[in-house]
């Protein structure tokens, strides 16, 4: 017979055998339910006190013995009816108090400012991975490009490793570039679900938008990148970016 009903509104295997045994039984002291249901003497007194708890067994004493008998069947809906009616509550309370709750610490987070300072070129390394961890798979960041540091090969061998990472966890990017580096760029940084435009008005280079975040890339001998978490700030940024983007050559 097939138990797994049985399992999902929260019966043990134990349990259902027990159950199906004194169904067979009627009524029956614990000796024939241990022998009929196949379970261990130490544990028959258990399940029996937790069949009785969900209301599926009951006992008589005869001569001093208990005689345990299992309930009408029917009890087994009400069982579900009732696992219903909690599960409805439950729902009801999660989209009232709890979700509303959770929504609410989530922006208050999200409002948080937050700056954050990456030093050396291994600190830049972490902040671009960083980066990626916050825009989450299937997301997508926005970049002024960086300029003459790309054609430096500690440059190009990091962001060839970077964009591969980025590709697995299928990130895409948008990026603005100046139009005197578009050689350097279209020979050493075209990787695959990357987007590159090209422009001439002056951008603020080596800068990364992404998820409430801005991080700003200053080079030089120890390359430094600084993150800031704001929203207002992401939003001027973002704004920036998309009023160059629609003016800027593919």
């Amino acid at each position: 017979m097939e138990t797994e009903v049985l399992e999902q509104i929260g019966m043990t295997a134990s349990e259902i055998k027990v159950y199906f045994a004194l169904l067979e039984l009627e009524s029956s002291s614990v000796g024939p339910i241990i022998e009929r249901a196949g379970v261990q003497d130490s544990k028959i007194y258990s399940i029996l006190e937790k069949l009785k708890e969900r209301g599926l067994v009951s006992f008589v004493i005869k001569n001093n013995v208990k005689h345990f008998q299992a309930s009408d069947p029917g009890k087994l809906l009400e069982i579900i009816n009732e696992k219903e009616k909690r599960l409805q509550k439950q729902r009801i309370e999660l989209e009232k108090n709890i979700i509303p709750q959770i929504e609410e610490r989530r922006k208050l987070t999200e409002d948080k400012q937050e700056a954050m300072v990456y030093e050396g070129f291994e600190g830049f390394k972490a902040s671009m991975y960083t980066m990626l961890n916050t825009v989450g798979s299937g997301g997508e960041y926005q970049v002024f490009m960086l300029g003459s540091e790309l054609d430096d090969m500690r440059t190009v061998r990091f962001f060839q490793t970077f964009h591969r990472f980025r590709e697995s966890k299928r990130i895409k990017v948008r990026l603005l570039s100046h139009e005197r580096f578009r050689e350097l760029i279209e020979k050493k940084h075209k990787h695959v679900g990357m987007n590159t435009r090209f422009t001439k008005q002056e951008i603020p280079v080596g800068t990364f938008i992404f998820r409430g975040h801005v991080t700003t890339v200053v080079w030089g001998e120890k390359p430094t990148a600084f993150v800031i978490k704001s929203k207002k700030n992401h939003e001027y940024y973002k704004e920036f970016f998309e009023y160059v983007w629609r003016k800027a050559n593919e």
